[in-house]
């Protein structure tokens, strides 16, 4: 993919207005699936994958099926069986179960780490999928390397753009250590940055859910990391930094919620929400609070799930996801939709939390939902700026009428303009003939904004203020 920065220090640090694609295909739950790529979900009924937790799935840059796992196996984009991809050597109830994190800066090269369930003796694995094998359907190159013997059901990760490189994060069991890995252009590296910070998390044997279970999460900014633990239903709120991976400054909040379940940051990082398993409600807390105390006094209900309890289990109320729209959904066993957080930046009710959110069709929604890492860095080359050179987007700033005037525009007949928000969200989106680029009516709120023009895969970036 080739792309152009052009005369703007355009800030970009963790997040990406790019390569969101790669995460707007889910397949989680019992056959389940949502497609983003409209920007609204859409149910999918093609999926095969079973899981009772979370599933991982990943798309190319255009938002096209992968791969998808549920930490056991690995389905290729036909939904049938990768090359080597059965018996990967995790468990697909073992809470945040898998993660996939592509390699930085590499276009076919993924890393899928598992964890065992109940933090038991399986432990912290991965295994590589190169999407060169196998006629470009992929092929599962090494499966099942321990990584670390005792571990929880926690994993996390972020792409940190500044550093070219990846952190996978992750809980040891039986100890109070946050294991930091870093995934950079030439592969994993297995010597992890240690944290040792916060509450103990006992781990195993298999088929005893302790603290090992509850989900862990990091803010969208990276700056944060929020952790529960399922039996004691204590929460706690971290500072990351994104530069060395070091976990610090642990906040052990007053309140404790057994049964601790799911928890997922807003988009901007002001607010955690939180799910419990045997409870319908769903809370808000402000973390900008900054002490436990504060932020523990905020606690809200912001809006009730289903009571109907998953068949065969006590409760029903699973992990929570933020999504490549910027909503957070929820899932809930036993059920065919799932719940949603439409505005999460919101504070209290005014987050607009519905219960029956996304329809899932004929599908059924378990415990868990999908999560994948992407590369999430823009790749810049002014070996390219005579492909597509934007001469003039004028007035800027403006009042959200502009036009754009593109000069060496031979071959050029049609654009797809996108724009997007601060925090990464697309506001605004174009598809037309060069000619109908005069007079855009955006009818954007005044702020800051990034302009991307595209033209197979060739693309300008430039900064727009709207006032």
């Amino acid at each position: 993919m080739r792309i152009i920065l052009i005369c703007f220090n355009l800030l970009l640090s963790t997040i990406n207005v790019l390569a969101q694609n790669e995460n707007n295909i889910w397949y989680f739950g019992n056959y389940a699936g949502l497609d983003f790529n409209s920007g609204t979900p859409v149910s999918l009924n093609n999926g095969v994958l079973d899981s009772y937790d979370n599933s991982s799935t990943i798309s190319d840059t255009a938002g096209n099926l992968l791969f998808y796992t549920n930490g056991e196996n690995v389905w290729n984009a036909n939904s049938l069986f990768m090359t080597n991809g059965q018996g990967i050597g995790g468990s697909n109830t073992g809470g945040q179960a898998a993660l996939i994190i592509r390699q930085p800066f590499q276009d076919s090269i993924y890393y899928i780490f598992t964890a065992d369930a109940f933090g038991a003796s399986g432990g912290l694995k991965y295994s590589i999928v190169n999407m060169h094998g196998s006629g470009g359907l992929g092929t599962v190159t090494q499966k099942g390397i321990v990584l670390q013997d005792t571990s929880t059901e926690k994993l996390a990760g972020i792409h940190y753009c500044v550093g070219k490189f990846t952190w996978l994060i992750t809980h040891k069991g039986n100890s109070n250590e946050f294991y930091c890995y870093k995934i950079k252009a030439n592969g994993l590296d297995t010597v992890p940055v240690i944290s040792a910070v916060g509450q103990i998390h006992p781990a195993g044997p298999w088929g005893t859910v302790n603290n090992t279970a509850g989900q862990m999460s990091i803010s969208k900014t990276g700056s944060k990391i929020g952790c529960v633990q399922f039996q004691s239903g204590k929460i706690e709120v971290f500072d990351f930094d994104l530069n060395t991976g070091i976990v610090s400054n642990p906040i052990l909040l007053n309140s404790t919620y057994q049964g601790a379940w799911g928890l997922e940051f807003s988009p901007d990082g002001t607010k955690m929400y939180l799910s419990v398993y045997t409870s319908p409600n769903i809370r808000q807390f402000d973390v900008t609070l900054g002490n436990a105390n504060a932020i523990s006094a905020s606690a809200i209900s912001v809006g009730s799930t289903s009571t109907t309890a998953c068949p065969g289990f006590s409760g029903a109320v699973g992990y929570l996801q933020r999504g490549p729209d910027d909503k957070i959904y929820i899932a809930h066993c036993g059920l065919n939709y799932l719940s949603v957080i439409n505005e999460p930046n919101k504070a209290g009710l005014l987050c607009d939390f519905v219960d029956n959110g996304v329809q899932l069709g004929n599908r059924i929604s378990t415990f868990g939902l999908s999560r994948a890492i992407a590369n999430e860095c823009m790749n810049t080359g002014v070996d390219d700026i005579a492909l597509m050179n934007i001469n003039t987007l004028f007035p800027n700033p403006n009042n959200g009428t502009f036009s754009i005037d593109i000069s060496n525009a031979t071959g050029i007949k049609y654009l797809d303009l996108k724009i997007f928000d601060a925090l990464g969200k697309l506001v605004f989106a174009k598809k037309s003939a060069l000619s109908d680029f005069k007079n855009i009516q955006s009818n954007l709120d005044p702020g800051y904004y990034t302009v991307l023009l595209d033209r197979n895969n060739e693309k300008v970036i430039k900064k727009m203020i709207v006032y």
